[in-house]
């Protein structure tokens, strides 16, 4: 059986790793509050169509990533991986905090989505560096339990998450009947400014970057990671794309799915968002302790990947039962927590360690990239078709359990297994 033994490098990740909550705090909340921001900052004339452009200033966010991937990529295989990330926890509060203040449509007319587009981006380069960054210092330490380690990058984060819905429907309850005129209408303001007195605990928390020299002092270049493990960074980037597409779908997308598909009022749409969340927080670290003791934890993934797709089927039935949906959702959920928690360390561990926060960071946010754009996708195909968001989780799955089939065969994969 094995000891949880942690070193130094993995104090400091767990430490470091609190800074994730406020990462995926920021970034959710933008999400969540998607109905609300389409009408304050998109004409109001077209409903639908204001929706889709939030959905799409949202994508937008995550095309920054690869760029700042390969910026803190680089700042964390040469400066310290721990640097890296926390530098990118900082860069994140101060484009959050200014979308809390920013001006309506109504006062700066085009301007105003076009400074919420730039704020996004902004968001996407500070985003591009933390969770793969946290992957690798994951892997990197000392420690034996490195899947346990990454199960807790998606604990956090989901904590994160279960944050900015928890202030949300905190925020819903007690000032959406406020007696002040407009009140309610600023009520999504609140959690952008909260996320600055959020980071300020934080930085209190941890007041100077941690540094460790895990660098290799070997020089690479972009073209050293494509020529030497080319398929390997297809085959992570596509496994990224689907994991992402999925978590969108299922942590951020399904609140604005409840309220404008199943007719859920507001507060009853986070609330079943936080049920979700709270479930997710304690089965990530579970898979992750089963993670860690096996080996082949590819092979054990395909198969929660199989029971991800029977909880697709049965929430297809939402349209006719309401629970059925809900049971179908919850069977996702633990799906999906099984197999990021045997996954993830992979993104770090297949490379090799003179490049790995690059390529982990690089193959990890090329994916992410793509996936950003799910809930406008989800949006999209939910409108066409009642069972739109079921055909779309379901392609999903199937290609993911096809390149999880792909990355065994690799000789990266089948040189982890060797060691």
């Amino acid at each position: 059986m094995n000891k949880f033994k942690l070193d130094k490098i993995s104090q400091d990740f767990i430490k470091t790793s609190f800074g994730n909550i406020l990462e995926w705090y920021d970034f959710t909340i933008y999400g969540l509050f998607a109905l609300q921001i389409s009408r304050t900052f998109f004409p109001k004339n077209i409903p639908f169509i204001s929706l889709l452009l939030v959905f799409a200033t949202f994508g937008v966010g995550f095309l920054a990533r690869p760029l700042g991937s390969f910026i803190f990529g680089i700042i964390g295989d040469r400066r310290g991986k721990l640097y890296a990330v926390n530098l990118s926890i900082w860069l994140m509060a101060i484009p959050t905090t200014l979308i809390g203040f920013l001006p309506s449509y109504e006062v700066l007319g085009i301007l105003s989505p076009i400074l919420l587009v730039f704020l996004r981006i902004c968001q996407g380069v500070s985003a591009g560096g933390q969770f793969s960054g946290l992957i690798a210092v994951a892997v990197d330490s000392d420690a034996p339990n490195k899947p346990f380690l990454t199960s807790l990058i998606y604990t956090i984060s989901v904590l994160g998450c279960f944050l900015a819905s928890l202030v949300g429907s905190i925020a819903i309850a007690v000032f959406s009947n406020s007696a002040h005129s407009g009140f309610p209408s600023l009520v999504w303001r609140i959690p952008f400014i909260l996320s600055m007195v959020l980071f300020l605990i934080y930085s209190r928390m941890v007041p100077e970057f941690p540094k460790h020299s895990l660098e290799s002092e070997h020089k690479f270049t972009l073209a050293d990671i494509f020529a030497k493990q080319p398929k390997v960074l297809v085959y992570m980037s596509l496994l990224s794309f689907t994991t992402g597409t999925i978590y969108y779908v299922l942590f951020t997308y399904l609140v604005t799915y409840m309220q404008a598909h199943l007719h859920f009022g507001k507060q009853l749409a986070f609330l079943e968002m936080n049920g979700i969340l709270i479930i997710s927080i304690f089965l990530y670290p579970l898979f992750g302790y089963f993670a860690n003791r096996h080996i082949c934890r590819v092979s054990y993934a395909k198969r929660y990947v199989l029971l991800m797709l029977l909880g697709a089927l049965i929430f297809s039935l939402s349209a006719i039962n309401v629970w059925l949906g809900i049971i179908g959702l919850l069977i996702m959920v633990v799906g999906f927590c099984a197999v990021t928690s045997f996954v993830t360390s992979l993104f770090a561990e297949i490379f090799d360690e003179s490049y790995r926060m690059t390529a982990c960071s690089l193959s990890f946010n090329l994916g992410i990239t793509l996936a950003g754009f799910a809930p406008l996708v989800a949006e999209l195909v939910s409108r066409a078709s009642v069972y739109g968001l079921t055909i779309l989780l379901i392609m999903t799955m199937l290609i993911m359990y096809w390149i999880m089939g792909q990355i065994i065969q690799t000789k990266g994969y089948k040189k982890l297994l060797s060691t």
